[in-house]
């Protein structure tokens, strides 16, 4: 709608290139514009015109043959349908008014729900431009999980990790991704239980001193220990 700077403009671009899956809520904010405009639009019902028509042949074509008593009649005619079709029409919008309101609201409703996550997302993305911020790509298990494509963000100064997911192995029903803490001399913590993101992001925890964070596929509600054959890949940050 051209209501951003050339700046703002040139930051949306920028994060729907990194993350294209932002285009998502972008489409629909579109639609929902779309569906209002189509929304408030007035037209005139089907068929109105050809009732008119038939109607004016059918009741006056013959009386206009017997001298001005048909005219009259059919000038009188037309100024009565003329009201009839004013009437008509009034009340249509009146009733196209109410319901435009209340499509309206939903759409209000709609667009706020995007805008929140949309913001919640651009607040995301702010996150991971931050000084310090530090992008790890995880070292997948080979075999089992050669097809994943992890980064993850880790910040010593923000304190705050995210992970980027690009492809992930899939889950059954019953499976859920566990993320876990790894140090030496010590077991493994078990950290965050998540499924796919649906922007491509997820922030974890950040447990100080961490050697190395790793991923497991556990069954639902998670496990205390990792199964290791499921491990899905790691991330080496150097205990900070």
């Amino acid at each position: 709608m051209d209501q951003l700077s050339t700046a703002e403009r040139a930051e949306v671009e920028s994060h729907l290139i990194t993350f294209p899956e932002l285009r998502i809520d972008l489409s629909e904010i579109e639609r929902a514009l779309e569906f209002f405009a189509k929304a408030t639009a007035l037209s005139a019902p089907a068929g109105l015109k050809t009732k008119i028509m038939d109607a004016l042949r059918d009741e006056f074509i013959p009386d206009t043959k017997s001298g001005s008593g048909g005219i009259w009649r059919l000038f009188a005619f037309l100024f009565g349908l003329g009201l009839v079709v004013l009437a008509y029409l009034f009340m249509q919008r009146n009733n196209q008014l109410n319901t435009s309101e209340q499509e309206l609201a939903a759409l209000r409703d709609t667009c706020q729900t995007a805008q929140q996550r949309l913001n919640s997302q651009l607040q995301l993305l702010q996150q991971l431009t931050v000084p310090q911020n530090k992008i790890i790509p995880f070292t997948a298990t080979p075999g089992f999980a050669s097809n994943t494509d992890l980064y993850f963000h880790h910040n010593i100064a923000t304190k705050r990790n995210f992970i980027q997911v690009r492809s992930l192995p899939p889950l059954t029903a019953d499976q859920t991704y566990e993320l876990w803490s790894i140090k030496t001399g010590s077991a493994p913590t078990r950290m965050d239980l998540f499924g796919k993101p649906a922007n491509g992001l997820v922030e974890v925890q950040y447990v100080e001193g961490t050697e190395v964070y790793a991923i497991t596929i556990e069954k639902a509600g998670g496990v205390d220990s990792p199964t290791m054959t499921n491990l899905i890949g790691t991330v080496a940050v150097g205990g900070q």
